[in-house]
């Protein structure tokens, strides 16, 4: 009989990466091959992780801690550190829109507030532009959502639909309507001439009407109160407003010249 050394053998590991989706971390996974001697048992255990969390392609992985466990693990070594390459690629952002009421202003902006399920902690914005179809009010009006992109910190780590959409109302605006009256010589009635002016949207097209126009008797007097009342809107644009149906005003009735014979 005699005696001699057994050694262990090198375990020779090649690691692959594994593709991921953006998670907000730099872990990573990676899968082995190795030259063991067939039938042995052992697992390879290790740590892997990328350079940082952010998306790109062919990224090195970073192994560490490698080391053997297992009915035959004792028989090989191993060096405790490897390296491989894998992609992060973009996580899609889920984003929902919600639309915010308004009144009327002669214009089809409009206005949306976002939610979205970014990672915890992740900073970007989310860039948009909304409009109404058209300026006119109504409930439930479709947005549409467009030019929609992302920028900040992590904004490059996530891919997002370039438009969406969502509905909110166009509320009536208050349309003031106002009168002027118009000074008048005496003439036996109490009838009173008026213009009536207005804060519309510019270029807006409304006609303006009323019923009735006095003064509250036919007798002379100065800034004497003028009542106006069963005031209208017609014309294209007038169902964008509401309106007073009554205002008031004044002017002088002055004496009239008596030509005596």
């Amino acid at each position: 009989s005699t005696s001699a050394n057994i050694t262990p053998r090198t375990l020779n590991v090649t690691y692959t990466g594994v593709n991921k989706v953006y998670d907000g971390s730099a872990m990573a996974t990676v899968t082995t091959s190795d030259d063991r001697v067939g039938g042995d048992v052992l697992t390879i255990n290790r740590s892997a992780a990328f350079p940082d969390k952010n998306v790109g392609t062919g990224l090195t992985v970073s192994v560490t801690g490698v080391n053997l466990t297992g009915t035959d693990s004792g028989n090989y070594n191993v060096a405790a550190t490897g390296s491989a390459t894998a992609n992060i690629t973009p996580r899609v952002l889920s984003v929902t829109y919600t639309g915010v009421n308004r009144v009327y202003d002669g214009t089809g902006a409009a206005t949306v507030t976002t939610a979205d399920d970014r990672v915890g902690g992740d900073v970007f914005t989310i860039n948009r532009a909304a409009a109404f179809p058209d300026k006119n009010v109504g409930t439930g009006r479709t947005i549409s959502v467009t030019g929609v992109n992302l920028t900040g910190t992590d904004g490059g780590n996530y891919s997002v639909a370039a438009t969406g959409s969502t509905s909110a109302d166009i509320t009536p605006a208050v349309l003031t309507i106002g009168a002027t009256g118009t000074n008048k010589v005496y003439d036996g009635n109490a009838t009173a001439g008026i213009t009536l002016s207005d804060n519309r949207v510019t270029s807006d097209i409304l006609t303006l009407g009323y019923g009735a126009a006095s003064f509250p008797d036919k007798n002379v007097g100065n800034a004497r109160t003028i009542s106006v009342t069963g005031i209208t809107l017609t014309g294209t644009d007038s169902g964008n407003y509401t309106f007073n149906t009554t205002a008031s005003t004044s002017a002088n009735i002055t004496p009239r010249t008596l030509n005596v014979t």
